[in-house]
């Protein structure tokens, strides 16, 4: 293939196959040779990042990561896609391992909120607690001049619950709960709009679309910002 993407994934599997899913599903096609060409890396083994990030002792999810990286790079794809909002803890350090841009998932969404939701002043967030307590999303959102709304502990439990409970050990997300915590960050909370900053959370609402209220959906963007960066290699 002389243009293609690599798409970092596995982090969770469900999560990915979303993305895959909702990336054919976007694309302008009239016969096969009109989807993109891309490699989707699977590594549902990667060690879980939130677990690092709050206990440096536990697995590193760094080598594997950085071994992807350097192996894909081998390939000269055109870009990589990292369908994982906490690994972008580690966007620096990954994007140091390549010449090949990375396309960053929290730049791209924090960009997207003013589109989706024009008068948004306060931003709140629903993520793993490893994006959470590293405040990974905080300084993108500080900067573009927004207010963050941070969850409650009781928020991030039911959030970790349906993250890791229900998606990624049971394998199917739970409507009414995703529905209810998009509802306590906006009713309760304060939030204008709701940033889903996590790929699990982005399988939710593709499985459970929100309709009441405005959220910004990290996957659904970046599969946009795919497909832009995507089209214009291709032509």
């Amino acid at each position: 293939m002389k243009h293609f993407f690599t798409v970092l994934g596995g982090m969770g599997t469900l999560a990915t196959e979303s993305y895959v899913r909702i990336l054919d599903q976007r694309t302008p096609t009239h016969s096969d040779q009109d989807y993109y060409d891309y490699i989707v890396v699977n590594h549902a083994t990667v060690p879980d990042r939130t677990t690092w990030i709050l206990d440096h002792t536990k697995a590193d999810p760094r080598p594997a990561l950085i071994e992807d990286i350097k192996q894909q790079s081998l390939l000269k794809p055109d870009f990589f896609v990292l369908i994982c909002n906490t690994a972008h803890y580690f966007f620096d350090e990954l994007q140091a391992a390549t010449e090949i841009p990375i396309l960053n998932m929290i730049d791209e969404t924090v960009k997207e909120i003013s589109r989706i939701k024009p008068s948004a002043k306060k931003v709140g967030l629903l993520a793993t607690p490893g994006t959470i307590e590293s405040g990974l999303y905080d300084g993108y959102l500080e900067k573009a001049g927004y207010e963050v709304i941070r969850p409650t502990q009781a928020i991030i439990d039911e959030t970790e619950s349906l993250i890791y409970d229900d998606i990624k050990i049971a394998g199917h997300s739970d409507g009414q709960k995703y529905h209810h915590l998009v509802q306590t960050m906006v009713e309760d909370m304060g939030a204008d709009i709701v940033v889903l900053g996590c790929t699990e959370l982005s399988y939710a609402e593709e499985m459970n679309p929100e309709t009441e209220y405005p959220v910004a959906d990290s996957q659904s963007i970046i599969v946009d910002r795919t497909i832009d960066l995507a089209k214009k290699q291709k032509q």
